[in-house]
């Protein structure tokens, strides 16, 4: 036994060892110095929230800006906050900026089933996912001054009351929803889901015993001693709440992963090396002793992952939102249709509604001509012309995602709204016509040929959108409409052409962050 001694302080010095690694190689980290990036950055970078002021997802924006500047010596990082559409405000913006790295989007997990549930998957595909940095488990929280102590208190309940147990969360559709309905199924019990606008407002209506329980993140059971974590949706129990069961050990496994990420993300196509100076400084704000303090107690857990790693988590959970979502009725089936009438929005029949559109106003210009309803020619074909506009759009918005419980308004329902304000006064003008015409009103026009061209111009351009694009369409259209309105002077044309195109831009794609038509043609070219 002369050697225990010699064994045992060789099994205690591997041990200190393997402890002091991870230690080592974070202060490698820290000391080690950003990659070269060229003469990046040269001007304030911005990271984009998609919350108001205040919110987990803000926290974390703006603790890591404070560290990152540390790291980054006189690089100025400034938070901005985007709310709306559940990010998907927050990522239009950053999606219209240069693919320069001056603009990065702070992101959850929650903005993938949103923009799957609002049928804006399309952002997903066009987002750089650069770095994963923490998650934190879901958790069943009660108010265990007035409601369940314990999660089988709440299985018992709901075994009762069946589908009248009320869960209280944020949004419909959300992952938070999703975690909702995954767990009560796994349990093998029923419940109602209730959404409220916030975590907050859910939160106190869950104080004020609105509900049996609420599904949010470990640090929402600090803000009252009331307040239980009855049931943890990860692998092992957190440190910050050691007396708060996990699922598998209340008998439920599956729901190891029940979580919300938070990250960091790009426009598709910065450069790499402007990736890399990012990599490492998120990097060192995850090693960071500071960043890894401000979290200790909240039930979160730090770990950074690289794109590739990222884009794979992203990736599967687009596959499982698609798919509870589906089955929640909160999204189509591929393929189908809301409605027959929903095939008219689809190319080719859109095209060929077009010209049959067109064919039908020359059809009816060459009958005007040649009746007693020539008199009025210029009025009707003016208004015979906003009616099939109005056809049209209401067609083409029938290619949009349509409401839902989701998305109440729906991509089509501002479109939409003017064109059922349209329809009916052009429909009224056209009653007012008649009516003065049947009593004898009204002035003969001289010049038909002039409205004729008006309307091949306006039919042009409406043809020429899908395909040039509305900014270059509108640029061509313009002039010549009001060199017909006998503005002949150069610089007036210029200036009103410009003032609505700038109208355009800035209003749509700027402020309301619509997407105006890009064209099928430039799409096609290489800097389209």
């Amino acid at each position: 036994m002369r050697f225990a001694p010699t064994l045992l302080f060789l099994l205690l010095w591997l041990t200190a060892a393997g402890l002091a690694t991870p230690a080592s190689a974070a202060g490698d980290i820290l000391e080690r110095p950003l990659p070269d990036a060229g003469d990046f950055p040269r001007q304030p970078i911005r990271i984009i929230v998609y919350t108001s002021p205040g919110g987990l997802i803000d926290f974390t924006a703006r603790r890591f800006a404070d560290i990152a500047r540390r790291h980054a010596p006189e690089q100025p990082f400034v938070v901005i906050n985007r709310p709306g559409g559940g990010g998907i405000v927050a990522f239009e913006e950053v999606l219209q900026q240069p693919a320069d790295g001056y603009h990065m989007l702070a992101v959850t997990r929650s903005n993938i089933s949103k923009m799957i549930a609002t049928g804006r998957d399309d952002l997903i595909d066009r987002i750089d996912w650069h770095s994963y940095i923490m998650e934190n488990a879901h958790v069943i929280i009660t108010n265990a001054r007035i409601g369940k102590q314990s999660w089988r208190e709440v299985y018992e309940d709901a075994l009762r009351r069946g589908d009248r147990q009320l869960w209280l969360g944020a949004d419909i559709g959300g992952v938070k929803h999703v975690s909702g309905v995954k767990m009560a199924r796994q349990a093998g019990m029923e419940m109602r889901w209730i959404p409220y606008g916030s975590g907050g407002e859910a939160m106190a209506a869950l104080m004020g015993g609105l509900g049996s329980v609420y599904l949010g993140n470990p640090r929402d059971a600090m803000i009252s001693d009331d307040l239980r974590i009855v049931a943890v949706a990860a692998r092992d129990r957190l440190s910050a709440f050691p007396d708060a069961p996990t699922f598998t050990e209340l008998g439920i496994p599956g729901l190891e992963n029940e979580h919300i990420w938070r990250g960091f993300a790009f426009r598709e196509g910065v450069p790499e090396a402007r990736r890399a100076w990012f990599a490492a400084l998120i990097e060192k704000v995850a090693n960071d002793p500071e960043w890894i303090e401000t979290w200790a107690n909240e039930g979160v857990d730090l770990e950074y992952r690289d794109s590739e790693r990222f884009g794979r988590m992203v990736e599967r959970d687009v596959e499982e939102f698609s798919f509870y979502l589906r089955e929640m009725g909160l999204l189509r089936e591929p393929g189908t249709r809301e409605s027959l009438l929903a095939g008219i929005g689809e190319d080719p029949a859109l095209q060929f509604f077009q010209v049959l559109l067109v064919v039908i106003n020359l059809v009816l210009a060459f009958v005007l001509l040649r009746t007693s309803f020539r008199d009025r020619f210029g009025e009707l074909m003016v208004l015979s012309v906003v009616l099939s506009l109005a056809l049209l759009f209401f067609a083409m918005t029938e290619g949009l995602p349509p409401p839902s419980p989701v998305d109440t308004v729906g991509a089509r329902g501002v479109p939409r709204l003017w064109i059922f304000v349209l329809l009916p006064l052009a429909l009224y003008q056209v009653f007012l016509i008649l009516r003065q015409r049947k009593k004898g009103g009204g002035k003969p026009r001289k010049k038909p040929l002039l409205l004729f061209t008006s309307l091949g111009f306006m039919t042009s351009y409406v043809l020429l959108v899908p395909i040039l694009g509305y900014l270059l369409a509108s640029a061509l259209y313009m002039p010549a409409l009001l060199w017909l309105l006998n503005y002949r002077h150069p610089v007036i044309i210029a200036t009103l052409t410009g003032a609505w195109l700038a109208f355009s831009y800035f209003v749509f794609q700027r402020v309301l962050f619509v997407d105006l038509p890009a064209g099928t043609l430039l799409a096609r070219l290489p800097f389209g």
